[in-house]
């Protein structure tokens, strides 16, 4: 689940060499009157990224290529409180990974409607973070039921957060651990609680970045 809407127009900056391209994310932007492209430029070395007090920065991740890292690093120190988006047609696990080791807050694929576009940068612009859940839970899927190590939660806590992750809800994964769904229910809220989310849509963005998906 996304994020409400914030009160604040949204200062959006496009980071798109093509031009097509960006009068398109410019089309689809106008759907929302409370996010606004303050400028769009041609590559992160732009002075400007910096000078117009972005909340959000995006990212051509097909257009950078392997200079995706170098890129959001930039980002982060032109503009640090800016959160930065990556968009990209490709929906590998790879590509999605690689951008939140980046330190990335979003991966979003380019298939989206216009509404759900402007929702997800709307919730990214809240401080939630945003991995397609397509890439995401098949991620999960494929990954062995064997417990992680993490600094945060439990053994038992690990094996749900996969299965939220995967798109089960309390009462499956109630009937795939043998457990009573209130048991479930308590062991996700000790998950929200411990990893300060509030919502199941961000499960599979912290288990990508912890090591739950190889």
């Amino acid at each position: 689940m996304l994020a409400s809407s914030p009160s604040k127009t949204l200062r959006l900056i496009v980071v798109q060499p093509e031009q097509r391209v960006a009068e398109a994310l410019a089309m689809v932007v106008s759907h929302d009157p409370a996010i606004h492209i303050v400028e769009t430029v041609n590559d992160v070395d732009d002075a400007r990224l910096g000078a117009n007090h972005a909340d959000l920065i995006l990212l051509d991740g097909d257009e950078l290529g392997s200079a995706l890292e170098r890129a959001i690093a930039t980002c982060e120190r032109a503009a640090p409180l800016a959160r930065v988006c990556v968009l990209s047609i490709r929906s590998r696990a790879d590509d999605l990974r690689r951008a939140l080791a980046a330190r990335a807050d979003a991966y979003i694929v380019k298939d989206f409607t216009p509404v759900a576009f402007c929702a997800i940068l709307r919730s990214v612009a809240s401080g939630y973070y945003y991995a397609d859940p397509r890439i995401a839970g098949a991620m999960l899927r494929r990954r062995s039921m064997r417990s992680a190590v993490t600094g945060e939660l439990s053994g038992r806590e690990n094996e749900i957060v996969r299965l939220i992750a995967a798109g089960l809800s309390n009462r499956d994964i109630g009937a795939r651990l043998s457990l009573s769904e209130k048991t479930v229910k308590n062991h996700v809220s000790h998950i929200f609680t411990k990893l300060k989310i509030s919502a199941r849509s961000h499960v599979a963005v912290y288990a990508i970045r912890s090591g739950l998906v190889s």
